[in-house]
């Protein structure tokens, strides 16, 4: 790299009296502070190695690094005086030598830093003008040196930093594609060998749809997908995949789509033509299809795709081509063994029977010994067996219905869907301007019959003032009939607990009747699980049992309870058939909601492995003999 000249300097006349400037810097010290900038090892180590080297090669008062922003060029660092002023400051990228705003009388030179060809960083000093004069066109090369030597220390820093994290990356591929020859020839299992093989490209690739299919006749018969422990084999997108499969697999050799909107290559195009529908339905960009091939030819494919455009680098590329030969070998492996089965198994029986006679006859009785102390653990140890609950859901234990005992119009909710309220609380309010109006008015007709019975008394007419008390006394009873509808108009909680109903709120301003469900208020310190028990093991099932459950919020907690009832009849919303059990859940920290979806589990009486083995092929037998003789 050639030496960077220094950036376009604004001459700035020297004071009267200026004395000559003071030598540059002999070539040992700038020699030293090349080798220094050398042994940096990143660009900010260099930038400052740099800065600081000024002051030991000119006779400076403050130094600067700058670097290209939006705005021109932007003090990244400063030392010496003005440092403060620079902090933040921008100047012009055309003029590096410009005064900034609060600088005079300062003598300024400045020198472009190059990296790999580019202008990368501006080195900036400044001196009093008065006190040192301008700068020397020595000093300017002793800038300009200084500048290129920075220059040239962060391009080998740059290719050094890219050469380490090229090994690295070529010691991780490496230690990839070991671990995948040992993945994929681990086991001669067709279907693992083929999740193996898909799901270890995601290591090397990525990718948003990727599968394997094994290719025979002309047509892609879809195996794995990634990521996925089945396939279905009616997903649509499955379906478009096995096509687009058979048509590069048709092609013979490594197949890929860079970009669906802007093919490449003949191969692309016709690509594009015949599937860009299914493609762009399918959210697929670009796409890359190495064949399974061999010298017996092609065995399957292997799909990627991505909704981005190029989404495999050309190493990349070279992975997966390393992945699909690997996997060749693989299915042929499996498929020639899967051939001779019986073969295998008569061989491998032979072998274990001559080893085993062939044998001292002590590590026999040792075996022997194994063999029983395995036998009788199979069939003394016994713990628990638990049985699986289907469709378990959370019910509140306990629960009541608010309803209003008159009808009205409800006016205020106090309620909302969550919140816990205790018995009496109020709930809703119904509307009863009404009511308190004929209350008034019998209050105001008590008052004025007291008065005519207090007018017929003073008047000695027995007769009148026996009717108005008998009036007085009927309104007052109105009165209070009255009062009790009032105070009714409040409707109140029946129960202690959380109210269950949602958006309780949307009542305001409906009619309800007397009797009308309201709201729901359940108890959740305590909750019911409700799940089923398939018929084979509902004789298992006990009131009192322990049950033990989790939920999906929380997978790292274990809660239990116990069975308080059995069904008697199967459920017909339940699979196959199942009787429903209900088991009481202790709920005191309000963790457990209902209508919360549960994995339940119920600890019966303890049986051994061997029973656990048993039972259902024991089962099968008794109802084929039953079947075969009755």
């Amino acid at each position: 790299m050639g030496r960077a000249e220094p950036t376009t300097l604004a001459e700035t006349p020297a004071a009267p009296g200026y004395a000559s400037a003071p030598a540059a810097s002999p070539a040992g010290a700038l020699h030293q502070v090349t080798l220094e900038l050398f042994a940096a090892a990143d660009a900010g180590e260099i930038a400052a190695t740099a800065l600081s080297a000024t002051f030991n090669l000119l006779p400076i008062e403050g130094a600067s690094i700058w670097v290209p922003a939006e705005e021109g060029l932007e003090c990244r660092g400063a030392i010496g005086e003005n440092r403060e002023l620079l902090s933040g400051a921008t100047i012009a990228t055309t003029n590096a030598t410009q005064s900034v705003q609060g600088e005079h009388d300062l003598a300024i030179a400045a020198a472009a830093i190059v990296v790999a060809g580019r202008p990368a960083a501006v080195l900036r000093v400044t001196r009093s003008l008065a006190r040192h004069g301008g700068f020397s066109d020595a000093e300017r090369d002793t800038l300009g040196k200084l500048s290129e030597a920075a220059g040239a220390a962060m391009t080998s820093a740059s290719r050094l930093a890219a050469s380490e994290q090229s090994a690295t990356d070529s010691a991780k591929e490496l230690a990839l594609i070991t671990e995948m020859s040992r993945e994929i020839t681990s086991t001669l299992d067709l279907d693992r060998v083929l999740r193996s093989v898909v799901n270890l490209a995601s290591r090397a690739l990525t990718f948003d749809r990727g599968a394997i299919a094994l290719y025979e006749q002309g047509v892609c018969d879809i195996r794995a997908v990634a990521g996925a422990d089945g396939i279905d084999a009616d997903d649509p997108a499955l379906q478009d995949l096995a096509v687009r499969a058979a048509w590069a697999a048709g092609l013979g050799e490594s197949f890929y789509l860079s970009e669906r909107t802007d093919p490449g290559s003949d191969a692309e195009r016709l690509f594009v033509q015949v599937f860009g529908v299914d493609l762009e339905r399918d959210d697929a960009m670009s796409g890359l299809y190495p064949p399974l091939k061999d010298e017996e030819g092609i065995v399957g494919i292997l799909l990627f795709e991505a909704d981005r455009a190029d989404f495999a680098s050309e190493r990349q590329r070279e992975l997966a081509a390393i992945l699909a030969n690997q996997a060749t070998v693989a299915v042929r492996n499996a498929r020639l063994y899967h051939q001779v089965p019986l073969a295998d198994a008569i061989g491998a029986l032979t072998a274990r029977k001559e080893a085993l006679l062939g044998m001292p006859r002590r590590r026999r009785i040792i075996y022997a010994a194994i063999a029983v102390v395995v036998i009788a653990a199979l069939t003394l140890i016994r713990w628990p067996l638990r049985v699986m609950g289907s469709e378990p859901v959370f019910r509140p234990l306990a629960r009541g219905d608010v309803r209003p005992m008159l009808p009205g119009v409800i006016d205020r909710v106090f309620i909302r869907e969550g919140m816990v309220v205790d018995r009496g609380a109020p709930i809703a309010h119904l509307r009863d301007d009404e009511l308190r109006a004929r209350r008034d008015a019998s209050l105001a007709a008590v008052t004025a019959a007291e008065r005519a019975a207090a007018i017929a008394a003073s008047r000695a007419d027995a007769a009148e003032e026996r009717l108005q008390r008998v009036r007085v006394d009927v309104l007052r009873r109105e009165a209070t009939l009255l009062d009790e509808q009032i105070a009714s108009s409040i409707i109140r909680s029946p129960v202690h607990g959380v109210v269950l109903t949602a958006r309780p709120e949307e009542r305001v301003g409906t009619h309800t009747e007397a009797g009308d469900l309201l709201a729901v208020v359940g108890r959740t310190d305590s909750l019911e699980l409700e799940f089923g028990v398939d018929q084979r093991d509902v004789e298992r099932v006990h009131v009192g049992d322990e049950v033990r459950l989790r939920v999906s919020a929380l997978p790292q907690r274990t809660f239990s309870g116990r069975v308080v009832s059995i069904a008697s009849l199967a459920s017909d919303s339940l699979p196959g058939v199942s009787f429903p059990v209900r088991a009481a859940v202790a709920n005191p920290d309000g963790l457990l909601r209902p209508g919360m979806a549960a994995y339940a589990r119920v600890l019966t009486e303890p049986a051994s492995v061997l029973w656990r083995i048993g039972r259902e092929p024991a089962r099968a037998a008794r109802l084929w003999w039953w079947r075969l003789w009755s």
